[in-house]
């Protein structure tokens, strides 16, 4: 595959993930990342809070259950998002994983063409060296449907 050709594949992915959240949300992403190296693309869907939501997690109760909330619409809606983005593009994205981040207002959305995906949490307001990783999250594409009521992603 030339580069061009992978270039124009991740902007479709990207594209089509993007209307996907949009018809879910009825709202787009804040942006749609994609990246292919060595035959994988990992595909990165940052998501802004509503308002609403944005007031709801201002305080512990509320975060949790907009938390809850998105981490229950990414499990339900996930088997339907790869097979839009199967079908627009043939692409077959495997592994997956969601972080909500109630501090930022931000739903981070990763998936993979790989059967697996490691999700590092950096701290902020890092220096350029020396960041600490505060969490790690690791899911394999069996994990997410073995844990299809869970928040799924494994701990390590």
């Amino acid at each position: 595959m030339t580069q061009a050709s992978a270039a124009r594949l991740a902007r479709q992915v990207a594209h089509a993930a993007g209307t996907f959240e949009h018809l879910l949300l009825g709202r787009a992403p804040a942006s749609v990342t994609v990246v292919a190296a060595a035959g994988c693309m990992v595909v990165n869907l940052h998501e802004s809070f509503s308002t609403f939501e944005r007031r709801l997690a201002a305080d512990e109760q509320g975060a949790d259950r907009v938390r809850e909330f998105h981490q229950s619409l990414f499990d339900r809606s996930l088997d339907s998002l790869v097979g839009h983005v199967r079908r627009s593009t043939g692409v077959t994205l495997q592994g997956a994983i969601a972080h909500v981040d109630t501090a930022t207002g931000s739903v981070l959305k990763t998936f993979t063409t790989a059967a697996a995906v490691d999700l590092f949490l950096l701290g902020r307001g890092l220096p350029a060296l020396g960041v600490p990783v505060n969490d790690h999250r690791h899911a394999t594409a069996r994990q997410r449907v073995e844990m299809a009521g869970g928040n799924g992603a494994a701990r390590r």
